[in-house]
């Protein structure tokens, strides 16, 4: 009896095993399929006609379209490629705006501050920069906390 139940046992845990490591397999298509920054990059540097045309494409060979609707769609994802082109192109253009903006106010900034005072708002940056890096994974250059920050201020942040 005892011999009938470690068996079963044994064939259970096989078999469990065994459909775990499928699991695993059925998922990583779907995690490759998704969009990395590098690859939104890519499209960005793309003109609108060559992104609409990406997309249709990609939405064709799941659809499979006609040649009239291949046209419409065409038509509507150009529509839609070249306001994203005008949109990212205006925000752009803002962003430099206020980096210009930031910059003339440090400058005023530096005007008034004394040397000693400047020199400690400046560590101040580096500190604020070295924080928001450890908050994001893989922290500063793939270095942990403690590898990048003296020990007294890891105790003084914890």
């Amino acid at each position: 009896m005892k011999k009938i139940l470690s068996l079963a046992i044994l064939f259970t845990g096989i078999s469990v095993a065994t459909f775990a490591q499928d699991k695993q397999q059925v998922e990583r298509p779907a995690k490759q399929e998704r969009k990395h920054a590098r690859q939104e990059r890519r499209m960005e540097n793309r003109s609108p006609e060559e992104m609409a045309q990406m997309k249709t494409d990609r939405l064709d060979k799941e659809l499979k379209f006609t040649d009239a609707q291949r046209k419409e769609v065409y038509a509507i994802q150009l529509d839609q490629a070249k306001r994203q082109h005008a949109h990212r192109t205006e925000m752009k253009q803002l962003q430099q705006k206020w980096r210009e903006e930031a910059k003339g106010s440090q400058d005023k900034l530096s005007r008034v501050l004394s040397a000693e005072q400047q020199s400690l708002l400046k560590e101040k940056f580096v500190h604020a920069r070295k924080e928001k890096m450890m908050r994001k994974p893989g922290g500063f250059k793939g270095k942990s906390r403690t590898e990048v920050m003296p020990q007294k201020e890891v105790e003084a942040a914890g």
